[in-house]
């Protein structure tokens, strides 16, 4: 593909070389004019010279012939002049220059005016190159009376000297100016080049494109605001926010005056450093907004980078990360099983049922102690046991039957990296079977986790509706989800951390039979 420069410098040269061939042909002809009328002028200027000398010499100079042969070869000698010829009042013939004599149909063209005493120059083609001058003049007695006439004549070929020597200074000059020019782009280019940091105009083009495909596709709101404070870019996210938080706004009416009030747009920019995640509120949600001033020095421009992300969505992101939520929501369910105990037991001190009391809480010893000692039996970190614990717990509180099955043993010793990895992946796996089962009559979950000498397995089954085939093949990347509310980062997460084992997932979804999610992690990586 051309660059620019070399389309620039192509352009130029063309317009140069049409320049050359108009001085070629149209110019060159007006020079050679030009030329040639200044040549008939000092030919009539030598012939009018001769004249005067001739009028000059003494008694009649058609008798003495030495002194008009000296007189003519002085004026042949000149430059602007090929050759003369003389004539006495009758028109005869006295002198005429060697080899040149004068031709009948000029002599019959200029006899009458000469004998009338006018004085004249002409210039005659005799080709498409050549021409011939002629000029004529009188020459008069001391008394004033005709004594003869000049006829002098010079021929211009397209090879004369004056008019070569005109034609390579025209030529000389038009080069000079090309290089000029060639200056001049070269510098022009080598500017907007960097004016459009040595992009071709085809790839900002494609940058653009790109850039906005590349905007509208993340996730947080960006908006560029120039230095007077007009919004001249909003993403498709950024749109999205603001009329969720009930704040719609057009390009033309809304201004980072009217979106944040709060802000000194030009304080901003002359602070020159970004201001990162500054709590706002805009409309009715509350938003992490960013600051980034942008400056250009060639060519000057300021402006102002804003991006926003919810304050929730990032708070739910975070949780998701460091494993939070999933504490909080276990604290909160055995928070809530407590206090419906608490409340029955409550009662029955109430009503003053000692024995009814004593056999309720050894049964709820002797429950929790024996879903305790399951659990344990099963696995051998503690952490993981407590975590497991968390989750029964958990499916009590959303009415599900949660169960772990009799092949499930994992004794062995785990690294504290994978420790954290196991909680991320089966708590995960857990709270999307939880909430695939609202709203179904039956709601069981199965949790397998087996160690064997090549691997660790976790497998969780829950018989919610079936998962669509189309979105079955990516629902392990980010922002893919089956919830309405969902964020899609949970098997995001859980596909990331099997990935460090280089392991795998599998999933198996068929109607009637239920969903089931099944890890396979190697014990090589864990063991190295």
């Amino acid at each position: 593909m051309m660059k620019l420069r070399t389309k620039i410098t192509l352009l130029v040269c063309s317009v140069v070389i049409a320049i050359l061939l108009l001085n070629q042909y149209p110019v060159s002809m007006s020079l050679k004019q030009t030329v040639m009328k200044a040549g008939a002028s000092a030919l009539m200027d030598i012939t009018t010279q001769l004249s005067s000398s001739l009028s000059a010499a003494d008694g009649d100079f058609g008798k003495d012939t030495a002194v008009l042969r000296t007189l003519a070869r002085q004026a042949e000698e000149c430059t602007n002049c090929s050759g003369v010829a003389i004539f006495d009042d009758k028109f005869r013939l006295l002198y005429s220059t060697p080899g040149l004599k004068p031709d009948e149909t000029a002599l019959k063209k200029y006899k009458d005016e000469l004998l009338q005493g006018k004085k004249q120059y002409d210039i005659v083609s005799e080709g498409k190159s050549d021409s011939l001058i002629y000029a004529a003049c009188p020459i008069y007695r001391s008394d004033g009376t005709l004594q003869g006439s000049i006829l002098s004549t010079l021929q211009y070929s397209s090879n004369h000297r004056e008019l070569q020597k005109a034609q390579r200074d025209l030529n000389a000059m038009t080069v000079l100016v090309m290089l000029i020019a060639l200056i001049f782009v070269w510098d022009l280019t080598d500017n907007v080049k960097g004016t459009m940091f040595n992009l071709e105009p085809v790839e900002i083009a494609q940058l653009l494109v790109e850039r906005n495909i590349l905007i509208d596709a993340v996730r947080d709101g960006i908006l560029s605001v120039n230095q007077n404070g007009e919004i001249t870019h909003a993403n498709r996210t950024a749109r999205l926010m603001f009329e969720k938080a009930g704040q719609p706004f057009d390009d033309g009416d809304a201004g980072f005056v009217t979106l944040f009030p709060q802000f000194s747009l030009q304080n901003i920019l002359n602070g020159n450093q970004p201001i990162y995640d500054n709590e706002r509120r805009l409309g009715t949600d509350s938003f992490y907004v960013n600051f980034i001033p942008i400056k250009i020095s060639q060519p000057q421009h300021e402006s102002l980078l804003v991006t926003f992300r919810p304050k929730q969505e990032v708070v739910r992101f975070a949780e998701n990360i460091t494993g939070v939520k999933s504490y909080v929501e276990a604290l909160r369910a055995q928070m809530h099983e407590f206090n419906n105990k608490l409340q029955v037991v409550s009662g029955l001190v109430q009503a003053q049922n000692y024995t009814e009391l004593e056999t309720y809480i050894h049964g709820v010893v002797h429950l929790k102690n024996r879903e305790l000692q399951q659990i344990s039996g099963k696995i051998g970190d503690p952490t993981l046991a407590a975590f497991l614990a968390s989750k029964f717990d958990r499916a009590s509180e959303q009415r599900v039957d949660l169960v772990l099955t009799d092949r499930t043993e994992l004794l062995g010793r785990l690294t504290e990296e994978l420790l954290q990895d196991l909680i991320l992946i089966v708590g995960n796996l857990l709270e999307n079977a939880f909430d695939a089962l609202q709203g179904c009559a039956m709601r069981t979950v199965a949790l397998e986790i087996v160690e064997t000498t090549e691997e660790i397995y976790i497998s969780v089954w829950d018989s919610g509706p079936e998962i669509p085939e189309k979105l079955r093949e990516n629902i392990l990347e980010y922002g893919v989800t089956t919830k309405k509310d969902g964020n899609g980062i949970g098997l995001f997460l859980v596909n990331q951390a099997c990935e460090r084992y280089n392991g795998y997932i599998t999933i198996v979804s068929e109607a009637g039979d239920g969903t089931e999610f099944t890890v396979h992690i190697p014990r090589m990586r864990e063991e190295e």
